[in-house]
């Protein structure tokens, strides 16, 4: 137990560190997305601008998130913290939302307006770093918040893919503003473009963070494979009134088992024990299983 505690400190240390990483790039690209896109006048580049904006929003976050996550229950969450991790991850959705919708307004005014400029070059250089950073960042990010069981930070992690994504949109449009003349107006609709990307993500991520808060049952795959587990395991008849919610990333449940009447106390619980741990070992993602024994009364054969 101390072995799997220490990995899991070891984990959220790593979730702490590439954060603050990753605020610190984010403040980087901040600024030369801003210098950019004002002097070197592109609108998209300050969208994503405003995009890298939102996600130093959320790299805030996520640290709120990951402060309350590594929280141990107490008396007064007996249940944990891990729900106001999955609220950090909702509001992460929604600061993305509301940084698209300004984005996606300036830029069709600017479309409407018929506001035309040709971008300069080194616009295009910023939104290649950016590329380059925001993927590093998606990978690093992913793979420590898949390993801690942290919402919030893969949610920030597809927050990074979606810049870099955005960023390869924005490279097109200035290019293409540059080089082709009759193109100038490619580059506010490359900022629009970047606008429907981080909706896209804003809905996914607080789709996904909402349905947890609000008790959503796992899937009925995951309550299928639950049932036959336990029908599995020796000295179960039969199983029925299984009851399943996520708190954060992890799944609490209860189940009913029917055994033998003449069954002893010792011998219920070492039945208890092995359906537990049959879907534990298959479900690492359930954090606790309360059994209840039911005595046999011949309806269930």
């Amino acid at each position: 137990m101390a072995g799997h505690e220490h990995h899991h400190d070891h984990g959220m240390e790593s979730a702490s560190r590439i954060t603050w990483i990753s605020m610190a790039v984010n403040i980087v690209l901040i600024f030369l997305k801003f210098y950019g896109g004002f002097a070197g006048k592109s609108k998209a580049l300050i969208a994503d601008g405003i995009h890298s904006l939102s996600d130093f929003i959320t790299d805030i976050i996520v640290l709120i998130g990951l402060y309350f996550f590594k929280q141990k229950q107490d008396e007064s969450h007996p249940y944990g913290h891990g729900k106001i991790e999955t609220l950090a991850a909702v509001v992460v959705g929604l600061v993305l939302f509301l940084a698209a919708a300004d984005i996606g307004i300036d830029a069709a005014m600017a479309i409407h307006r018929g506001d035309l400029s040709i971008p300069h070059v080194y616009t295009i250089y910023i939104a290649a770093l950016s590329i380059v950073l925001k993927e590093a960042l998606y990978h690093l990010t992913v793979r420590i918040g898949r390993r801690i069981g942290s919402e919030a930070m893969v949610a920030n992690a597809w927050h990074h893919r979606s810049d870099a994504w955005s960023s390869i949109v924005v490279i097109i449009g200035i290019a293409l503003a540059i080089y082709v003349p009759s193109l100038q107006v490619l580059d506010s609709y490359a900022a629009l473009l970047v606008s429907f990307f981080i909706i896209k993500v804003a809905f996914d991520i607080s789709k996904g963070a909402i349905t947890k808060i609000v008790d959503t049952s796992p899937s009925r795959e995951f309550r299928c494979d639950i049932d036959s587990l336990t029908r599995s395991v020796p000295g179960v008849l039969a199983c029925h009134d299984m009851m399943a919610r996520y708190y954060a990333d992890r799944i609490r449940m209860e189940i009913h088992i029917v055994v033998d009447p003449g069954m002893s106390v010792l011998e219920a619980h070492g039945v208890i024990d092995e359906v537990v741990s049959a879907i534990t070992a298959k479900h690492p993602e359930v954090e606790k299983v309360l059994v209840h024994v039911d005595p046999d009364r011949g309806e269930n054969r």
